[in-house]
């Protein structure tokens, strides 16, 4: 697991670390620059076996990002054939220092003009490394500059962008950001432009650079898989989860698969007056039941529902009443019904309730509007926005203290007791109807099983994304039955 900090602390963490520990203002750019250095020549030793110069197309703004790239190409001389363009004169006192170093070497740096007048030609080189706008970017990017990352974003070339890519403009193979996880580069915008992303190291340890975060990034052995290392033990070890069925019964039955392959000792379908299961072919491992079994340790609900009645939110608070340990998975279109903010602080009465949600984004969007959220909340807000995310995160876990939720998306950010956990190993193939009750199901197991709401949360989601590598980051065929399969 690793910290995340939004890019103005990120900018306090390197200004803390040259205060406190002595360092020279230029050997953090000299560290960076000799990272994006490293990676390039690595990049060339494992997948070129050719005497053929390589080359590298290294485009820098005014600010210090610029700063990294002049750097870059200093490194870099006389190992490639490397080309420097400068959008404009350089600002910054630790680039223009960068820039002269440049100058007296021999390296020729052109403007913009030549870089418009040769644009083809420079782009169908090896790499191309955008060094314009660093994390102080702010605004729209101008006509000109525009045109230019048009350019390279169209080449071939392995495409590097430093610290951020450009105004999120800049499409890039990898992103080498500076010193520690950014918060800016797990945005959905961000999602399609930074390709792979890669931590430098400034010359000063993480331990030492980074200070406490309430922003955590989830890593594959950051799960906590429901194992049976138990050789004497029972179906009743293993807990019950119940899923209510809505209108669109296929979903439960999806997220009550999920939950068995996941781990439940037992699961159960539960009828609702408006439940359409007899249209289905329904495993034999999967029970159905007209209420809510006595020993359930789990419910699910949400899954394939339109609507939230009265009659079936009285079900859930009468089984939370009785229930010592009441835990569920609230899903789906529950979620938006105008009445759920008022129900859902009902469930958040009992002291050790566990409850976790699970929306996408239209639905979190509608939730925090039921809720009377003051912020912009909106759709795009919150799809381009991580401080969105962040404030929808604070404003639920304070009104709902009990609750842990699951936002659904390209990124997905769990919020837990006034802390966010990033999934960030998820892919595009899950786009497809399904893929939200498996992980409904997969969650309400791993509750089932006794965990906290936390690491039910976390092992679900990261476990889920990384099903979906497996099917294929661009599969076009992954359907919720591969999920199960694989689970």
């Amino acid at each position: 697991m690793q910290s995340i900090f939004s890019c103005k602390q990120a900018s306090e963490l390197e200004k803390n670390a040259k205060e406190n520990f002595a360092i020279p203002p230029f050997l953090m750019m000299e560290n960076a620059a000799k990272a994006m250095a490293d990676f390039i020549c690595s990049k060339i030793s494992s997948t070129d076996n050719s005497a053929s110069l390589k080359s590298a197309l290294i485009v820098c703004g005014k600010g210090n990002n610029g700063g990294d790239g002049y750097a870059l190409a200093r490194l870099l001389q006389n190992k490639i054939n490397v080309t420097v363009f400068a959008l404009e004169e350089p600002s910054a006192e630790e680039a223009k220092a960068q820039c002269e170093m440049c100058k007296r070497l021999g390296i020729k740096i052109s403007d913009i003009q030549e870089f418009k007048k040769n644009c083809r030609s420079l782009s169908s080189g090896d790499f191309i490394v955008d060094c314009i706008y660093g994390t102080g970017f702010h605004g729209e990017l101008s006509s000109g500059v525009a045109e230019i990352i048009n350019v390279m974003n169209a080449s071939r070339a392995c495409k590097i962008a430093c610290d951020i890519p450009s105004a999120l403009a800049f499409a890039a193979d990898y992103t080498i950001t500076m010193g520690c996880q950014k918060l800016e580069l797990y945005s959905d915008k961000a999602e399609n432009v930074c390709g792979t992303i890669l931590v430098a190291d400034l010359g000063v340890a993480r331990e030492k650079f980074e200070n406490q975060s309430k922003l955590h990034l989830i890593e594959p052995e950051d799960r906590n898989l429901p194992l049976r290392k138990k050789r004497a033990a029972h179906k009743g070890s293993y807990g019950h989860t119940a899923v209510l069925c809505g209108d669109k019964a296929g979903a439960a039955i999806l997220a009550a698969t999920a939950a068995m392959n996941f781990g439940s000792g037992l699961t159960s379908l539960v009828e609702t007056e408006i439940s359409n299961l007899s249209q289905f072919k329904i495993s034999p491992s999967l029970m159905i039941s007209d209420s809510i079994p006595k020993k359930t340790s789990c419910i699910a609900i949400g899954s394939g529902f339109t609507d939230f009645s009265e009659q079936t939110a009285k079900r859930v608070l009468e089984w939370f009443k009785s229930s010592k340990a009441p835990a569920a998975v609230l899903d789906a279109g529950i979620l938006i019904n105008k009445a759920f903010p008022d129900f859902l602080q009902k469930l958040n009465e009992y002291d050790n309730a566990r409850i976790i949600l699970t929306p996408h984004l239209s639905e979190l969007s509608r939730l925090l509007e039921n809720c009377n959220a003051e912020d912009d909340f909106s759709v795009t807000a919150l799809a381009e926005n991580t401080g969105a995310k962040i404030n929808a995160a604070s404003f639920l876990n304070k009104r709902f203290p009990r609750t842990t939720v699951i936002m659904k998306s390209a990124n997905t950010f769990i919020a837990e007791g006034g802390e966010v956990f990033v999934i960030a190993d998820g892919s595009q193939s899950l786009a497809k109807g399904g893929s939200g009750d498996i992980l409904a199901g997969m969650t309400a197991a791993l509750l089932a099983q006794g965990y906290s709401a936390k690491d039910a949360a976390i092992t679900a989601a990261e476990h889920h994304a990384l099903l979906s590598k497996k099917i294929g980051q661009e599969a076009y065929n992954l359907t919720p039955e591969k999920i199960l399969a694989l689970l």
